[in-house]
């Protein structure tokens, strides 16, 4: 690996709306570290082989060591770099308006930045192989696909810290949404306390138990709408939504049109040779 590092100027508009990939590198070493630096972005660091050293206004001083990803934040000034025996990092500065989704996550916190990885993601060494070419591509479009590359990079890290049991305990959850039941009993069915609970699904989704709730029955009623003849009412209470007023007004808030709105610009109808369009 040679070190390296690229840097982009996204226009500022897409900016405002997206995730935008400012810049990318990697370095290989122990000649060579970051002192009381404050950035104007995000930026994701992964050390995959070595172990070193990090601190910053925020946290205390954190040893090191690979597969780890020091997750920085914008104005929060910090140190680090690799011990004696060097080590091998990949980074990437971003910016854009889904930074503030991705702030919510409690496995990202400016208190605790550095998260042991349990293995380095297998997309890494294409990720910035990709990120290399895209950011050398003069003008827009290498600055977009540099930035969806990001995005995916991204994405990658977040399921790379989730904790062990979260995903299936999740995934229990959102597959009993529909069912009537309180979050006690819920939570109770998964053998967990509230607490844990919601720790899990913030962990996981970034949402809480109830976010959760309504997304994934929101999730199933946008499926029905389109591949039944069910009314929109029935369509609610089969989801899980006993009022179908709320139904209406949560689907309304949350995808942007009414349910009926969504069935008539989703669902395919006959073409006039009697196949589906």
């Amino acid at each position: 690996m040679s070190d390296w590092s690229r840097y982009a100027h996204p226009a500022p508009a897409f900016a405002d709306r997206a995730i935008v990939c400012i810049g990318a590198g990697e370095y290989r070493g122990n000649d060579s570290e970051v002192r009381d630096r404050p950035l104007r972005s995000h930026a994701a660091v992964v050390v995959s082989e070595g172990s070193g050293w990090f601190r910053s206004q925020l946290s205390t001083d954190v040893a090191i060591e690979a597969p780890a990803l020091i997750w920085l934040f914008p104005g929060i000034r910090h140190s680090y770099g690799p011990d004696r025996s060097g080590w091998t990092e990949h980074w990437v500065l971003f910016g854009g308006t889904v930074t503030r989704d991705l702030d919510a996550l409690p496995a990202w916190s400016p208190a605790t930045p550095v998260v042991q990885l349990g293995a380095v993601p297998a997309t890494l060494a294409p990720t910035f192989t990709r990120l290399r070419s895209d950011l050398a591509e003069p003008g827009s479009v290498g600055a977009l696909r540099a930035s969806a590359t990001c995005y995916s990079w991204l994405v990658d890290l977040a399921a790379s810290v989730k904790p062990a049991g979260a995903p299936d305990l999740v995934a229990a959850f959102a597959r009993g949404a529909t069912r009537q039941l309180s979050m006690e009993a819920r939570a109770r069915e998964l053998g967990v306390s509230l607490a844990e609970l919601r720790a899990e699904t913030l962990t996981a989704t970034g949402l809480t138990p109830l976010q959760l709730l309504i997304e994934s029955r929101l999730a199933r009623a946008q499926s029905l709408l389109v591949e039944s003849d069910l009314e929109v009412g029935v369509i609610g209470k089969t989801v899980g939504f006993d009022d179908p007023a709320y139904f209406s007004r949560q689907f309304t808030r949350r995808r942007g049109s009414s349910p009926s709105m969504f069935r008539s610009e989703q669902r395919r109808v006959p073409s006039e040779t009697g196949e589906a369009q």
